[in-house]
C-alpha cells in the first residue's frame, strides 16, 4: 500500500512539475514552431524582406531551388524575367512588386553569393 501511494505521489509530482513547464515554456516552444515554419514557408529562400514576393511569384512555375541556384547580377534578373513573360507565358509582375522581388534576387542570389560556384 506504501509502495502504491509513493508511486502515485512521484507520478503527482512529475504530472505537476511537466504542466510548470509547459505554462512557462510553453510560449517560447509556440515561437520556436513559429519560426520554424515561416523557415518552411519559403524553402530553400533566404528569409529577408521580398522573400515573399519572390517565393509567390516564382513558385507558382516552378521550384524555389531553381531561384536558389541561379547566381545573376541585377541585369541578369531582368533579363530572365523578360524571357519568362515573352517566352514562357509568365504575366508580368506589377510594380511594387518588381523592384521588391528584383532587390530580392540581386542581393540574395547574385553573382557573389558565397555557394555561387565561381568560373575559372
Amino acid at each position: 500500500m506504501a509502495l502504491r501511494a509513493a508511486t502515485f505521489s512521484v507520478c503527482g509530482l512529475v504530472a505537476f512539475v511537466a504542466l510548470i513547464w509547459v505554462h512557462l515554456l510553453g510560449p517560447q516552444l509556440a515561437n520556436a514552431a513559429e519560426t520554424e515554419d515561416e523557415e518552411d514557408e519559403y524553402g530553400v529562400l533566404f528569409t529577408a524582406p521580398g522573400v515573399e514576393e519572390t517565393f509567390a511569384y516564382c513558385s507558382g512555375c516552378h521550384s524555389e531551388r531553381i531561384v536558389a541556384q541561379q547566381g545573376l547580377t541585377r541585369d541578369g534578373w531582368i533579363e530572365i524575367l523578360e524571357w519568362m513573360v515573352e517566352e514562357q507565358g509568365m504575366g508580368e509582375i506589377d510594380e511594387p512588386d518588381l523592384t521588391i522581388v528584383l532587390d530580392y534576387l540581386a542581393t540574395h542570389y547574385n553573382e557573389d553569393r558565397p555557394n555561387f560556384p565561381k568560373s575559372n
